[in-house]
């Protein structure tokens, strides 16, 4: 399955949110919208925004997202575990990193109901990855052989682990999962370059 994917570099942590389409289709997904609503604004020209997906509840790639939603009309969709962490900026890392209050509109967001969701023509497959946070999750397409990994998997690295909800044994747990796919599979992380899921494993005695 061909699939349309725009990065969009985001904020002063330089974070990646990225807009998944079909080609053809007029609509689109966005996820982890960061703090660069304009910027995102712009990217999406005249698509339609049927949904918003957040790979976990950090500050830096949830920014976006009730401004989005609201201009929209779209739903927001998050994990259960990581929903306390939308609209709360002591435990979503903005206060301890970035100082001051809550900076953006509150946030509504359903919680994902199983482990699938069908939106705008792309058949999700929510993988559950604990380790950066509680909730954690990867966007995986397996028909595209994409995979959106947030801050779970980096290339050459994984998100950090002393932030809230953070655990060591959850994160080697979720990469030994993550690795047990396709090797070919392509890895959209949220900071940095693109990998695969192929390249990653031989980094790893897991």
């Amino acid at each position: 399955m061909n699939i349309e994917i725009v990065r969009v570099l985001c904020g002063l942590i330089q974070e990646n949110a990225y807009i998944v389409a079909v080609p053809g289709r007029d609509d689109c997904v966005v996820v982890d919208p960061g703090d660069e609503y304009p910027k995102l604004k712009r990217a999406l020209g005249e698509r339609r925004v049927g949904a918003i997906l957040l790979t976990h509840g950090h500050f830096d790639h949830i920014m976006a997202a009730g401004p989005l939603a609201a201009a929209y009309g779209a739903p927001v969709y998050v994990s259960a575990a990581d929903m306390e962490m939308l609209n709360d900026a002591a435990i979503n890392g903005y206060t301890g990193l970035m100082g001051g209050g809550t900076c953006w509109p509150r946030i509504g967001a359903a919680p994902y109901a199983g482990g699938a969701l069908s939106v705008c023509g792309l058949d999700f497959t929510i993988l559950s990855t604990p380790g950066h946070s509680r909730g954690s999750v990867c966007l995986y397409l397996p028909d595209a052989a994409a995979l959106f990994s947030g801050d779970t998997l980096f290339c050459a690295g994984y998100g950090r682990l002393d932030l809230h909800g953070g655990n060591l044994a959850d994160m080697l747990s979720s990469l030994k999962a993550l690795f047990a796919l396709p090797a070919d599979t392509a890895v959209y992380p949220g900071h940095g370059g693109n990998t695969t899921i192929g390249e990653e494993r031989v980094r790893y005695r897991l």
